[in-house]
């Protein structure tokens, strides 16, 4: 009764035992080049499996792309565990910390100022990653002298994180703050995020390689190279990310601006008397007659020419009208004349009762 109980057990182990064999042979799997054109997979010891290149490229790349997306999700799993577990009392790390902070600084020494920023980057080991400088002037290319100009200094200062806190006091001290605004970025989770799937895509540019090792036909080859070209392609941008971040958190930013301000002195306020009205405003009275008859005498000046001409116009006017009145004058005094006295008719006798006046008398 008992050996017959134990018979399907040992059977059932049999079994297992030539399934995993089988598998076991399976994954050692080598492709080879036959004669008529097609690939043979197979095993040693195993059986052999004939299929077309041009129909099952696709299928054994696939093959070989799914086993690795499967081995990059186990370690996905694996690393995303074990980030869970390092987080798992959400501690941050501080060197996963990336700092930043604007300032705004009025300073009534400008070269002083900016001097002293200078040194205090030298002291405390921070960088100008870029600036900008304005004399406040006017655009115009006429130099004035006398012109107001409130210099700007404007900077992305990186300093090591380590003295973030003392080189920001520093700068405080450099003038009037204005204003401040302060922030921190955690990147702790983006950090350990890109070393996980780093990790993933170098597992799978091992594998290619190693795929790419046991392929002889070129096409095939070509397929693989392409794939690995981009797997090595992310693998470098994720490792320029990381080294980006390793930067951000050992450079904290500072961005600052400094502003040329000038102190204002109030003048004292004065209350004129009554004799101070009085005069100020006889004062401006004849300053305000003197341009009067300044500007009147400009005005002349100017129109002196056309007075002259009209002046010329108006007296050939005049001269012709007097003419004219003096001949209308005439005319009407010789027809308002009386006329002369009709001659005698007997001329004759005038003589001879004249020669009778003339005799002397006796």
């Amino acid at each position: 009764m008992k050996s017959k109980k134990l018979l399907p057990i040992i059977l059932s182990a049999l079994l297992l035992t030539a399934c995993g064999s089988n598998a076991k042979s399976d994954s050692a799997a080598y492709i080879t080049n036959s004669a008529d054109g097609y690939y043979t997979e197979g095993a040693k010891g195993g059986a052999v499996q004939d299929y077309n290149y041009e129909a099952s490229e696709s299928e054994s790349y696939d093959y070989s792309e799914e086993e690795a997306d499967s081995s990059s999700a186990q370690v996905d799993e694996s690393s995303s565990s074990a980030a869970a577990a390092d987080n798992s009392d959400d501690v941050i790390k501080k060197e996963m910390l990336v700092y930043s902070c604007t300032m705004n600084v009025d300073v009534l020494e400008f070269e002083n100022a900016v001097e002293t920023l200078k040194t205090n980057l030298d002291m405390y080991g921070g960088f100008i990653e870029n600036e900008n400088y304005s004399d406040g002037g006017s655009s115009s290319r006429w130099y004035d002298e006398n012109a107001q100009k409130w210099q700007t200094y404007t900077s992305t200062i990186r300093v090591p994180s380590s003295n973030y806190d003392a080189f920001c006091d520093a700068v405080s001290a450099l003038g009037e703050l204005r204003s401040k605004n302060a922030n921190v970025q955690n990147v702790t989770r983006e950090y350990y995020d890109l070393a996980t799937t780093l990790e993933v895509y170098e597992a799978k540019e091992d594998r290619y390689i190693a795929l790419l090792s046991t392929i002889s036909e070129d096409e095939y080859a070509l397929a693989v190279e392409d794939k690995l070209t981009s797997i090595q392609i992310e693998i470098s941008k994720l490792k320029s990310r990381m080294n980006d971040i390793k930067t951000d958190v050992a450079y904290s930013y500072v961005y600052l601006t400094i502003n040329e301000v000038k102190e204002y002195t109030a003048e004292p306020v004065k209350t004129d008397t009554f004799l101070d009205r009085l005069f100020n405003t006889l004062s401006d009275s004849a300053e305000g007659f003197l341009d009067f008859l300044e500007e009147l005498l400009f005005v002349l000046i100017y129109l002196a020419p056309y007075i002259v001409i009209i002046g010329g116009i108006v007296m050939i006017i005049i001269k012709a009208r007097k003419k004219s009145k003096a001949k209308k004058a005439a005319m009407a005094a010789a027809a308002s004349a009386p006329s002369p006295a009709p001659a005698p008719e007997n001329t004759a006798a005038q003589p001879e009762e004249n020669s009778e006046k003339e005799k002397p008398e006796n």
